[in-house]
């Protein structure tokens, strides 16, 4: 008897030891499977019976050496159906971790992925980038980013933008704090595959970002910034059509054309009036009657993209509200476009380039000069023509550093030259000339300065 329970003996703790060490090794090959052990694929401990994920594993992903096949295929299960996939309640929400690297994301946010009451508090969050400030994350702290070609509410990534941008999808969002669930809503692409979006935007990872908290994609060609919580400035890349359902390109004449312009944090178009000043709204009357038609932007937060300068934007007051400016444009909504994402109908309104989006390259705002001011200043420089639109009569005015022959004259929209304001020698200084318009028909015209060796040009429009 003694001689048969020693082998017994042997064979039971060799067995034990198998089972052991296999289950250790398949912890080893699970992100963060560390975190609960054998409970990450069993009910409770090894040897009792698999949980949900734990029968998945064992029926798709072993291969022949029972080694776990982990990869975005398994990771994009929701096993225990609580509306989690796998991967995000184990810090890997793409499968993009391998055996033997380190863990991803934050192991104390680790949930079971085969039981249903083992859920993540939170699956967007904001983390606090020491470059970029606070940016949306996903559950595992891998940066979020928008793509400024999707001016509607809708995905325009596709094929091998779609491979270095992937997509993120949550079937169930729970945001983070600070962060408004009512903010995110599901897409459906192209593909017919989901995507979740925030503010309108839909989401994406960047192929390049390999840790959590990297941010690699930050303005990539231009179009793609880290989605961050509260933008006050965004950019879309978008063809303009007026209220009149006309196309119009960059320069606001007939045709088509893709520009970039700025959109508030939910995408809705910006505008600027041609007959503002330097932080002067000369639209809005007193009593608001018109700030329908034009609402003012109000905002006194700045946060934009990396590519704008920040110092360029100011609050001003208008009859006891705070509007927003840039390069001391004053910014507005227009009335027609709904708070629509994706709509410009106010660049033909009441004619085109009125009423222009608001665009990196503005030039600065400036004063009307008073035509008696003549003290010398430091540059040269054209100021829009007031008013404008205008009929028959506007005045132009510019400034020169220094006595020059000046020279201003008007061209029709094909480049036929139509007029000649001046053509005389002045002192430095400010100066305002005159323009009738009674011989020419309605139209957009440009006027050209030159005085020594400055050149420059704008655009005026006269309305009969």
């Amino acid at each position: 008897m003694k001689k048969l329970i020693l082998p017994l003996l042997v064979g039971y703790t060799f067995m034990v030891f198998v089972n052991t060490y296999a289950r250790e090794f398949r912890v080893l090959q699970i992100p963060n499977g560390t975190k609960f052990s054998c409970n990450t694929c069993h009910t409770n401990g090894g040897g009792t019976a698999r949980n949900a994920f734990g029968q998945l594993v064992e029926s798709k992903y072993l291969d022949g050496a029972g080694n776990v096949l982990w990869g975005k295929e398994l990771a994009m299960i929701d096993s225990d159906g609580d509306g989690f996939t796998n991967g995000e309640e184990l810090q890997d929400p793409r499968g993009v971790w391998s055996s033997g690297t380190a863990n991803p994301g934050n192991s104390d946010l680790v949930t079971r992925p085969g039981i249903s009451t083992s859920l993540p508090d939170a699956n967007i969050l904001i983390a606090n980038n020491s470059t970029y400030g606070n940016l949306l994350t996903d559950i595992a702290g891998n940066t979020l980013y928008f793509f400024t070609k999707d001016a509607f509410e809708a995905s325009v990534c596709n094929d091998q933008c779609e491979v270095n941008w992937p997509v993120f999808y949550s079937e169930t969002v729970i945001a983070g704090s600070e962060l408004n669930s009512e903010d995110f809503n599901t897409i459906i692409r192209n593909d017919s595959t989901k995507q979740t979006t925030y503010k309108g935007w839909p989401l994406y990872y960047f192929f390049n970002d390999k840790s959590a908290g990297e941010t690699n994609g930050e303005n990539i060609n231009g179009v793609w910034f880290v989605a961050k919580p509260n933008y006050s400035i965004m950019l879309v890349n978008n063809q303009l059509v007026g209220h009149n359902g006309i196309q119009y390109n960059g320069n606001y004449e007939e045709g088509q054309e893709e520009i970039q312009y700025f959109v508030d944090g939910y995408g809705r178009t910006l505008y600027t009036f041609i007959n503002d000043e330097f932080e002067k709204n000369k639209f809005t009357k007193e009593d608001f009657s018109n700030n329908a038609v034009w609402p003012i932007y109000e905002n006194e937060n700045i946060t934009v993209p990396s590519i704008i300068e920040t110092s360029l934007f100011k609050s001003i007051d208008i009859f006891g509200k705070k509007q927003l400016t840039y390069k001391g444009w004053p910014l507005y909504y227009f009335g027609q476009d709904s708070l629509t994402r994706g709509y410009n109908k106010g660049i033909s309104f009441p004619a085109p380039g009125v009423w222009p989006v608001a665009k990196i390259d503005l030039g600065l705002a400036t004063d009307i000069l008073d035509e008696n001011n003549n003290n010398a200043l430091s540059s040269f420089y054209l100021n829009q023509n007031y008013p404008n639109p205008f009929n028959p009569s506007t005045k132009i005015s510019f400034t020169i550093p220094e006595a020059s022959i000046v020279k201003i004259k008007v061209y029709d929209i094909i480049g036929r030259e139509v007029a000649t304001i001046l053509n005389k020698s002045l002192v430095a200084g400010a100066h305002i000339v005159p323009f009738n318009a009674d011989n020419l028909e309605s139209g957009v015209y440009v006027y050209r300065i030159s005085a020594n060796n400055f050149f420059d040009s704008k655009k005026m429009i006269l309305m009969k």
